[in-house]
């Protein structure tokens, strides 16, 4: 249909004396289509035949317009575009675009089989480096590595990664970077380079070192009790936690009773240990009480051990005598709301379990003694029956005697 249509508006020319080209204008190039950098380059163009008025050209190679050095036949059918090469027309596409100034007819075509340049140069800087980990590491870690260009270069350099007296490394490259991950143990220094292998444009150049920096992992501290673990309100609680090593003394320590943090206002700290002492409250009471270690250099945090602490309320104090006092205090359990001695109906029960142990016991004491009674009876009895049938014995005995001494007169 467009043919259709071109070949209509030519027709319509040719009545009107307009003319212009049957074809989409060609282009092809007078020089090599790859050159190195200050070489001149020279593109033609042109139509198949002439037009009338004549065609008006226009470079690009690109998204940019070539003005400077553009000549033309006397007939305007050729076109020749001259310039120098330079890195900003590596691997652009060049072509020609032929308009005719006609007012009735339409001509408006781009250059058939655009042209594609290639220009030698090497990377305009050494390569740039940056961590993207931390470069304060923890054994078996990873630390994450990057290299980049704002130009690779033509022909293109290649990438490898050296990192202190390992053998060189081959990381991931993408487009105009390069990447490398490695796992490590102990500390390390890492460095990119870039290797053109032209022999025209000689690229080999390093980047800057980055040192990563691997700290050993700390043992977790170690919490005691300076005081007893059951205290009463208002009393003075004095922890005090410890590691054994520290590689960094960049430290930070917090206090915790479960979900609760301890002020810090009276915290003492000596490098490796830590002692707090703050005021025992009820909202402390039957919470687990552990310290924290924090060293931001290497992202490090550990929690010690938790002991427990009860509270004694002040008014179960009051309540309490000095000896029985010191009972409770040995037990870990404390009613957390105690805030008032034993209320009517507390005391109402307590008073009847009381009485009933009272009468229990009575009934008890009255049965051992019913029974012992019983049991003194029955032995009173036996020992009478035994002096008895004695008695009885001995009269026979003496009476025996007796007959026998009169039968011997």
């Amino acid at each position: 249909m467009e043919y259709i249509l071109f070949f209509t508006l030519c027709l319509l020319s040719a009545v009107a004396g307009d003319t212009v080209p049957s074809y989409p204008p060609g282009i092809s190039i007078i020089s090599s289509r790859k050159g190195y950098e200050g070489e001149t380059v020279k593109f033609s163009c042109f139509v198949t035949s002439a037009a009338d008025p004549p065609v008006t050209w226009t470079w690009f190679c690109g998204q940019e317009q070539i003005r400077s050095q553009i000549t033309y036949s006397d007939t305007y059918r050729y076109t020749y575009a001259t310039f120098r090469l330079s890195r900003k027309y590596h691997q652009k596409v060049c072509h020609c675009r032929a308009t005719s100034p006609s007012s009735t007819l339409l001509y408006n075509m781009t250059s058939l089989s655009p042209l594609t340049l290639y220009v030698y140069h090497r990377p305009p800087t050494k390569p740039m480096i940056y961590a993207i980990s931390s470069t304060n590491l923890r054994p078996g870690e990873n630390m994450h590595v990057k290299c980049n260009l704002t130009s690779l270069g033509y022909p293109s350099i290649t990438w490898r990664w050296f990192c202190d007296n390992e053998p060189p490394i081959n990381g991931t490259s993408i487009e105009l970077e390069t990447y490398l991950s490695l796992n490590v143990s102990k500390s390390i220094g890492c460095r990119c380079r870039g290797t053109s292998l032209s022999s025209y444009n000689e690229y080999d150049e390093f980047s800057d070192l980055v040192q990563f920096l691997v700290f050993p992992i700390n043992d977790p501290p170690v919490m005691i009790s300076l005081s007893p673990m059951i205290m009463s309100e208002g009393e003075d609680v004095s922890l005090i936690c410890s590691v054994s090593k520290l590689s960094d003394l960049d430290i930070t320590w917090t206090w915790y009773c479960g979900k609760h943090r301890i002020p810090c206002d009276r915290t003492e700290q000596d490098g490796t240990i830590s002692k707090i002492t703050f005021r025992a409250e009820m909202k402390y009471h039957q919470q687990f009480c552990y310290c924290k270690v924090n060293q931001s250099l290497v992202h490090y945090v550990a929690y010690s051990n938790v002991k427990r602490m009860s509270i004694v309320s002040e008014a179960a104090v009051q309540c309490l005598s000095p000896m029985t006092y010191a009972n409770v205090t040995r037990m870990p359990i404390v009613s957390e709301d105690a805030t008032q001695c034993l209320s009517a109906v507390t005391f109402g029960a307590t008073t009847g379990l009381l009485l009933a142990s009272i009468v229990a016991l009575s009934i008890v004491v009255v049965l051992l003694c019913v029974r012992l009674k019983k049991n003194n009876g029955a032995k009173e009895i036996k020992s009478r029956k035994k002096k008895g049938k004695g008695k009885i014995q001995r009269y026979r005995a003496k009476k025996n005697n007796n007959n026998n001494k009169k039968q011997g007169h």
